[in-house]
């Protein structure tokens, strides 16, 4: 297997990683919530901002045109269809679950309705990675070529992670301690 490809693979399951421990912040948000604690809904935020300016602009995209290839060699791409398909999707699922923290806040939703939104949203996020990492991923390794990486590599300029990239940018460096915290 080409050097590049096996580096493209490490780079999607490190931030399959980082996507995991925001995710598990954000749970623990959600079970703070749901146990009638405080959670932090500024963190929540920031959270779900994160998930939408990279893993949704940076990740998503590596990832649906290695599928788009898989596609073509693939006799059978409904799996990999519903996997770019899902990205569409949870794009959806984000967006709402940021609009409705703000209504949330604003009082124009319950609690209860926020606590739906962000279990359906931890579930499927979860449950796309996984099927990513254990039933495609090993189809990325035995399909795409040197020649299909070089070009993916062309077409799709890698962007520095803002959470977990060489500098961590100011707006998220809480989010950062939070999760560094969490790890210990």
């Amino acid at each position: 297997m080409h050097d590049g490809l096996l580096k493209m693979l490490d780079r999607l399951l490190t931030e399959h990683d980082h996507i995991l421990k925001t995710l598990n912040l954000l749970e623990k948000q959600f079970l703070d919530l749901c146990r009638g604690g405080s959670p932090d809904y500024s963190l929540m935020r920031s959270i779900i901002v994160y998930i939408q300016e990279y893993p949704e602009q940076a990740h998503h995209p590596l990832e649906d045109m290695i599928f788009s290839i898989l596609l073509e060699r693939l006799d059978d791409g409904r799996q990999i269809q519903k996997l770019i398909t899902d990205h569409t999707d949870l794009e959806t699922v984000t967006r709402e679950l940021r609009k409705s923290l703000e209504l949330l806040k604003k009082g124009e939703i319950s609690e209860e309705e926020l606590k739906q939104k962000l279990s359906q949203f931890l579930v499927r996020q979860r449950q796309h990675l996984y099927v990513e990492e254990k039933k495609v991923y090993p189809l990325v390794k035995r399909h795409i070529t040197t020649e299909d990486w070089d070009h993916i590599r062309s077409v799709i300029p890698p962007l520095d992670d803002p959470v977990f990239g060489e500098r961590t940018r100011s707006d998220y460096e809480r989010l950062y301690r939070e999760i560094e915290d969490q790890g210990r």
